[in-house]
């Protein structure tokens, strides 16, 4: 199994033992990690500040990870919950997909749709069992 790993802002800069753990656990499991420097904040901070900038950097995230063809690996449920949420929301709002399409346009990328988004407890219980 191979991921893209999603740390967001707070697992690097707050929970560094967590990520470090969960390396250390993925790795002994056999599950191959992909760090994409590229990945930025998830938006969650964002939400009710500003919606549409909180869906383009979750938008962001996804379409870095589709364009390495990987599914994400994430560790911090608010990055998991935001990155499902512009999912969801990108998928039944075909305006504002392109709008956020324009933008990411800018740096060579598009939102796509259907790239895999994993909780590392899912990926544990459910792919590696």
């Amino acid at each position: 199994m191979k991921f893209a790993l999603f740390l967001g802002c707070n697992i690097p800069a707050r929970l560094t033992q967590y990520e470090s753990s969960a390396r250390a656990v993925l790795e002994n499991l056999d599950v191959e990690l992909v760090d994409i420097k590229e990945f930025n904040c998830c938006g969650y901070p964002l939400r009710n500040i500003n919606f549409k900038a909180s869906i383009l950097a979750s938008a962001r995230n996804l379409a870095l990870s589709e364009k390495e063809n990987l599914p994400v690996l994430i560790l911090c449920k608010c990055g998991f919950g935001m990155l499902k949420h512009a999912a969801y929301i990108l998928e039944e709002d075909a305006t504002l997909r392109n709008e956020i399409n324009t933008t990411l346009k800018k740096e060579g990328l598009e939102y796509k749709e259907g790239v895999e988004i994993k909780h590392l407890l899912s990926v544990l219980y459910h792919d590696v069992g």
